[in-house]
């Protein structure tokens, strides 16, 4: 028995809207990449995975999305051929955003309510 199956976490790339296919139904594809870092020997290393969505889970995802969103995929590995290059994309299955709040300095009120 084997498995092709993929877990990815981390943010979005720059979000291409483009739907390709017939907009009519639902055979439609987008593709998108994720930044996926990783730390080794006090370095930072970021790999950067082209997934591939279909259908009803292109549609929203084209619609609902934003540049650097955090996101989770769900999916498998698949070889295709485009222009004559052989590429490994991640087809998706599932995926989850998460929108996190802005980043707030709180230091200088942190320091405020210590001087009180």
């Amino acid at each position: 028995m084997t498995m092709n199956k993929v877990f990815l976490s981390g943010r979005l790339g720059k979000v291409n809207r483009q739907l390709y296919g017939n907009q009519e139904t639902d055979n439609v594809c987008c593709f998108f990449d994720i930044a996926t870092t990783k730390y080794s020997n006090g370095n930072e290393y970021t790999d950067w995975i082209t997934c591939k969505s279909w259908g009803r889970n292109a549609k929203r995802f084209v619609q609902y999305v934003e540049d650097g969103l955090f996101c989770e995929v769900e999916g498998h590995l698949k070889t295709e051929e485009y222009n004559g290059q052989k590429k490994t994309v991640v087809v998706v299955d599932k995926f989850h955003f998460f929108k996190t709040a802005p980043r707030v300095d709180i230091s200088a009120e942190l320091i405020d309510m210590e001087e009180r």
